[in-house]
């Protein structure tokens, strides 16, 4: 490659899994079973996910964190966890519902597992010199963390990150793909722009795609494309190492 190719990864659900909060979960809910509790986990993150971009669509935009501490309560009694009267008059009842049973499930977050290939992908990408960029709904100091942990130090320098809290902005907001053109350096209204966007969710990569990435969905979250609805990305795989070699192989062709 003649310059550098950039690749931006989604970060939440793409890069590292929930499966921290699930486990955190069972342990306050004993009885769950595995597939029950990883449905709520999912849940929550998903209906979360909706609420941080609804407030960022009306000027009142939340860090993502804060939106999950507050969600959880809810969703506890959506899945009825915890008995209706835990809440009063659209409160909750501390008695009922106290903060030690919420905080190993929140304290959770920094230290979530990473997704399946994701040490191969940076290391394939890395050594085929791709510039690697973390473009997340989470805080940056939290997305450095958790690719420190899964990275070690040195690699996870390599990578450059990305947080919508820098400009209070939620994906799939078009202004925030804009940013990250911007933050790799490049021009967001040249035409000869050239990236890709990694994702596990087809919204984020439709938006992406938009913007003008090439775009990798990866298939172990939401599992169908959707073409009629959200269009066929460039690359579809099933985990990050085998998008990593598809990405390489495409640049290899152009």
């Amino acid at each position: 490659m003649a310059s550098r190719v950039p690749v931006a990864f989604d970060v939440l659900g793409t890069c590292f899994s929930f499966e921290g909060c699930t486990r955190a979960l069972r342990s306050s809910f004993p009885t769950l079973t595995s597939g029950h509790a990883t449905s709520i986990t999912e849940d929550w993150f998903h209906s979360a996910q909706r609420d941080f971009t609804y407030l960022s669509l009306n000027d009142s935009y939340r860090p993502i964190a804060q939106v999950l501490k507050a969600t959880l309560p809810r969703i506890l009694l959506m899945h009825e966890l915890v008995p209706a009267s835990a809440a009063s008059s659209g409160k909750i009842n501390p008695a009922q519902l106290p903060e030690s049973l919420l905080e190993p499930i929140i304290s959770a977050i920094p230290s979530l597992p990473p997704r399946p290939g994701l040490a191969q992908a940076s290391d394939l990408l890395l050594s085929a010199n791709f510039r690697l960029m973390a473009a997340t709904n989470g805080a940056l100091e939290t997305t450095r963390g958790l690719f420190v942990k899964a990275l070690g130090e040195t690699e996870a320098k390599r990578w450059e990150y990305f947080s919508c809290d820098e400009d209070r902005v939620a994906k799939p907001a078009p202004s925030v793909y804009r940013d990250v053109w911007r933050k790799l350096g490049v021009d967001a209204d040249t035409e000869k722009k050239h990236g890709w966007f990694v994702a596990s969710h087809t919204w984020d990569l439709f938006a992406a795609k938009k913007a003008g990435f090439k775009t990798a969905l990866v298939t172990y979250e939401e599992h169908l494309v959707l073409e009629d609805l959200f269009g066929q990305p460039d690359i579809v795989a099933p985990n990050l190492e085998e998008l990593a070699r598809q990405i390489i192989a495409a640049e290899r062709r152009a």
